[in-house]
């Protein structure tokens, strides 16, 4: 007889969930329960606004003909498949997450799109999916021109450890752009946000989702408690990129992180 899943957020591990010493393991099996409904949660709880952030992560990027892109923690693709819209003629786009049935569903959205851009009509890059953790990388050094990570440096368990596998896989000259949730500075924004992205996000997630194990809490949970921008800044320089700058979405409530590795 199947045991029942353990609920992976409990209230008393929301206080501070990146404290956990197993919050790998519980953001994977989280990530792998919520991955059919993924996409869609996406779409409705940002009101279809994470499309418009991909697409300005993809323009900070810069990468051009013949370059290599890292998406990090890639989960379903969207990131990978919009530089692949965006820039047909990249040399490599590799997406790599630790969830299988996230990258099942990004290989099906890569079926899609090379069923619309057939390989002998058009020239267009496509993106390959590989499983590995961010923070045990095995894709040899000065191999990319860029690497990307939307929304995921939040989850790892060592941020220190994560950037420096990030650093070590980008060529001279090579860039970074992170994008992550943030809490506003404006006061009415702030509390807007919260009263939404702590009481409406969380039940609307949990019943789309069929999710009962917390995920939707733990969102909000996550945010709240991770690092600070300036400390996000003092992370990157502390693993040596240079010329970071900071851009502001949504009024705050997304901040894109771009740096370069000397």
């Amino acid at each position: 007889m199947n045991q029942p899943k353990k609920h992976l957020w409990p209230r008393h591990n929301l206080k501070n969930p990146h404290q956990l010493k197993d919050k790998r393991l519980r953001i994977r099996q989280m990530f792998s329960d919520i991955a059919e409904s993924y996409d869609l949660l996406n779409h409705l709880l940002s009101l279809n606004l994470d499309r418009l952030w991909r697409r300005r992560a993809v323009q900070l990027a810069h990468v051009g003909p013949g370059q290599s892109i890292l998406d990090l923690c890639c989960g379903t693709g969207d990131l990978a498949l919009t530089f692949a819209h965006a820039q047909p003629d990249l040399n490599e786009i590799l997406g790599v997450d630790f969830a299988q049935p996230m990258l099942h569903l990004a290989q099906k959205k890569t079926d899609k799109f090379i069923r619309q851009h057939p390989p002998k009509h058009h020239n267009f890059v496509i993106p390959k999916w590989l499983c590995q953790d961010a923070e045990q990388l095995q894709l040899g050094p000065n191999r990319f021109d860029c690497v990307t990570c939307a929304f995921g440096v939040r989850n790892l368990q060592n941020l220190s450890v994560g950037l420096k596998n990030i650093f070590h896989v980008l060529k001279p000259n090579g860039r970074l752009v992170i994008l992550e949730f943030a809490l506003p500075q404006n006061p009415l924004l702030a509390w807007s946000y919260a009263f939404y992205f702590r009481l409406v996000l969380p039940v609307i997630g949990s019943i789309i989702a069929h999710n009962s194990k917390g995920a939707y809490h733990y969102l909000p949970a996550s945010v709240a408690a991770f690092d600070s921008a300036e400390q996000i800044v003092k992370s990157l320089k502390n693993t040596g990129f240079t010329s970071i700058r900071v851009e502001k979405f949504t009024g705050g409530t997304v901040l894109a992180f771009v740096g370069h590795k000397p």
